[in-house]
């Protein structure tokens, strides 16, 4: 008999985050969202804006806005989910590092300070522990020294990379951590940030709109529409050979390298429907190809599809 699966490290269940409306019925954003990360792993939300990647994750954080109503099962290591996690069994990187530091404290300072809230060690400690988080991101002395708004926008993803792993988190979530750098910046900054979660021991959940860079780092992708996911499995199979019609949509948007000057960029037809306003039927329907009058009247449920699972009537590769 073969031995059984390790328990995930994060389990998320029928996740929903509704907001109240006036003389209507509550505004649904996230609809019932689950998955499971497993240790060491990187796994990424995409989709386009207003998908629901950012509310998902605030949600699972315990930081969704005052106004949500929030319901569904989170656990850690199957434990709930409790606000006293963050900064301890959970981390976050938000989208502005500087955001994330206090403008009137050294960045080792900082550091330094949260040592001793979650750890309890002393001063010398602390400091010490800070001294080698930051270390560990490549950041010099000098900078690590230095107050916030002194450092480049590369240097302070660097040091809220270190003040998000200093503590040792079984999860780390990056919401789209790399938004404000360029391109050479961003491929080094995520590459950091996976190699420093996996010698940590943590996992990381990757909110992202970059499809390309979640095909290059990560393990595993959910791609969000209208606050559902409509096709989850191993990044790469999703990314190269889609099989929910939204997915390929999306990956068709993106410009490609070659693309002749003042020539139309690839666009994905329609937008995204506003939230609440799907009361039946897929919410992809308006905007699909494969949509028939099943997809207009049934909201489609998850079912497995060459090895992904899928929310969807026809999945491309079947008969509509």
């Amino acid at each position: 008999m073969p031995p059984p699966a390790p328990e995930p490290l994060l389990s998320v269940d029928g996740l929903r985050v509704s907001f109240p409306r006036a003389a209507h019925a509550d505004v649904e954003a996230v609809r019932g969202i689950g998955f499971e990360v497993s240790a060491g792993e990187v796994f990424a939300l995409v989709g386009e804006s207003g998908a629901g990647k950012s509310l998902t994750a605030r949600a699972l954080l315990g930081m969704a806005p005052r106004a949500a109503a929030v319901s569904g099962r989170v656990l850690l290591r199957g434990a709930p989910v409790t606000p006293a996690d963050l900064g301890r069994r959970l981390a976050r990187i938000p989208q502005d590092a500087l955001s994330a530091l206090s403008p009137v404290h050294r960045v080792e300072d900082q550091l330094a300070l949260a040592v001793r809230s979650v750890q309890g060690l002393g001063r010398r400690e602390a400091r010490a522990a800070a001294r080698r988080a930051l270390a560990d991101t490549g950041l010099a002395p000098e900078a690590a020294t230095a107050y916030p708004h002194a450092l480049s926008g590369g240097m302070r993803q660097r040091a809220v990379i270190a003040l998000a792993l200093v503590n040792g988190p079984d999860l780390v979530v990056a919401d789209e951590p790399t938004t404000a750098l360029d391109p050479e910046r961003q491929e080094h900054v995520l590459t950091l940030l996976r190699e420093r979660c996996a010698v940590a021991g943590a996992a990381l959940l990757l909110v992202s709109h970059d499809l390309e860079a979640v095909r290059r780092h990560a393990d595993r992708v959910a791609v969000l529409y209208a606050g559902r996911i409509v096709e989850l499995g191993p990044a790469a199979r999703v990314l190269e050979h889609p099989v929910a019609p939204y997915t390929r949509a999306l990956l068709a948007s993106l410009p490609t390298a070659g693309l002749p000057r003042r020539s139309r960029l690839p666009v994905l037809a329609g937008a995204p429907p506003v939230p609440g306003a799907t009361d039946e039927g897929c919410a992809f329907a308006p905007r699909c190809p494969c949509a028939t009058a099943l997809c207009r009247r049934e909201d489609p449920g998850p079912r497995t599809v060459d090895g992904r699972r899928v929310a969807c009537h026809h999945p491309l590769g079947e008969a509509a």
